[in-house]
């Protein structure tokens, strides 16, 4: 999937230097994250796959030059396109 989307994301920021995505913003509303799967770094990104409520799995992004959160991949809403 090709998407990408810029998005707010409330962190905890470790003193170890660890992220936790805690609650994100995605298309009119902000969405609490339940649970924390794979993270890693791809270039100057880190990822997460995070859970969100409803069961609802997105993938998040944290430019660590701009520090600019995105999403890649969020769940496909409606019927799939052929």
């Amino acid at each position: 999937m090709a998407m990408s989307e810029a998005t707010a994301v409330e962190a905890h920021f470790s003193i170890a230097g660890e992220i936790t995505p805690r609650r994100f913003t995605w298309q009119t509303g902000t969405l609490l994250v339940e649970g924390v799967g794979r993270r890693w770094k791809e270039g100057d990104e880190r990822c997460f796959a995070v859970l969100a409520a409803g069961g609802r799995a997105f993938e998040l992004r944290l430019d660590e030059k701009t520090l600019r959160w995105r999403i890649s991949r969020a769940p496909v809403l409606g019927p799939a396109a052929a």
